[in-house]
């Protein structure tokens, strides 16, 4: 049931709750926080920014480019950061694989591998009093709990 108003001569404002039954494509709804409601399937709410939890989404703060790591409750990951080849270029690359945790390492299996100049695969688990991050100890990538 709709219910319309006329605010004024120019606004018009229609109300009301309608049942769908089926929705026959994908695109229909797009969230404005899709990391987020990513996140909701896979952790509570709560565990989203608790960083103890390994599992989620960590990204580099103050980056204009984005870098991101989402470690998936499963053991697999999506690894988003970026190359400068050199000084005009800004290659955006995409790694996803698997996943293991031995103590504070973190071993990032990449399906297709690493190019070893740029990244080996492997990033430290560390805490700095208050927060726990990730790094790879060697770049300084330094990478932060959070959710979008």
């Amino acid at each position: 049931m709709f219910k319309t108003s006329v605010v004024s001569p120019s606004i018009t404002v229609t109300v009301g709750v309608m049942a769908i039954e089926s929705v026959e494509t994908a695109d229909v709804y797009q969230s404005d926080r899709p990391v987020y409601d990513q996140l909701l399937q896979e952790l509570d709410s709560t565990e989203i920014y608790n960083d103890s939890i390994i599992y989620g989404y960590w990204f580099k703060p103050h980056e204009a480019c984005s870098v991101n790591l989402f470690l998936h409750i499963d053991n697999t990951f999506v690894f988003k950061y970026y190359v400068v080849p050199n000084d005009s270029t800004i290659v955006d690359v995409v790694k996803r694989g698997s996943f293991v945790v031995d103590g504070e390492m973190i071993k990032l299996t990449a399906d297709d591998g690493w190019d070893e100049d740029v990244f080996n695969g492997i990033v430290y688990r560390k805490h700095n009093g208050t927060n726990f991050y990730l790094t790879d100890d060697e770049d300084g990538m330094y990478l932060v709990k959070g959710s979008n």
